[in-house]
Formats: structure tokens, sequence, C-alpha cells
């Protein structure tokens, strides 16, 4: 499991005085940076090799400007080419503030097609397998 943590910016804050919705796809994006490096230890974009086929949030409870937050994400199934990324944000009272899950794919962008994941990375990806304890599911 990886686990970052944030502080909510201002300017992540919509006129009703929460984090926007739209908001929670970047901090589960940002929190798969650790999980990019296992493909790709540079972060170089002239050779990345990931693409996102499909993303969603459950939202759980309001968050406020300033809250630190905690991002965990893990691994919880490997396919051929793909993968499936659960995310779970707790605040620092601990309470559960959203829960998502984004579906990766292995992917050469110049021929524009699916690659295998290869046995290194699968073996890095199975490590990365526990969810954090008490983390709820996705609706």
């Amino acid at each position: 499991m990886f686990k970052r943590e944030l502080t909510v910016r201002f300017s992540e804050c919509d006129g009703l005085g929460h984090v926007n919705n739209a908001t929670y796809f970047t901090y589960m994006e940002d929190a798969r940076t650790d999980l990019f490096r296992l493909f790709n230890p540079s972060l170089e974009l002239r050779s990345w090799n990931l693409i996102v086929a499909s993303t969603r949030c459950d939202f759980l409870h309001q968050v406020a400007y300033a809250e630190t937050l905690t991002v965990f994400t893990w691994v919880s199934r490997l396919g051929n080419s793909g993968f499936d990324v659960e995310h779970a944000i707790q605040n620092q009272a601990g309470v559960w503030v959203a829960r998502g899950r984004a579906t990766l794919i292995c992917y050469d962008y110049q021929a524009q097609k699916p690659l295998p994941l290869w046995p290194e990375v699968r073996s890095a990806l199975l490590s990365h397998n526990e969810a954090p304890e008490g983390a709820p599911g996705l609706r």
C-alpha cells in the first residue's frame, strides 16, 4: 500500500466552502505517483507507458480548506495488461471522506495498443495489494 499526505489548498474549494468534487480525482492521481515510478522511474513523459481506462469516486464526507488528508492507494486486481488501483481518503480525525478506483493499462503510445505487464512490475504491484484497515468499500 502507498500512502500520501496532503493539505487542502484554498483554490481546491468551491463556493459552497468544501473541496470541489473534481479535485478528488487530482488527489488520487497524485497519490499514484509512487506506483507510476514502478513503470517509469524517472517519470519521463516521452517514455510514459500507462493510460487510464476508467476512474470513479464515491464522496463520503465533506472536506474543507486547510484540512490534512491521507490518500491510501493499493492494487486490487491484476490482468494481462491492466490493473485496478484503489484509493481511500481519510481526514486527520480518522473519518473516511472518499473512496475511489482507477483502471490503468500498460500502454505503448507509438503502437497505440496495450502491453503485457512485465514480471518485475507484476511482482511490485502484487506487493502493494493490502487495503488500509477499516477502509470502506465502493458503493
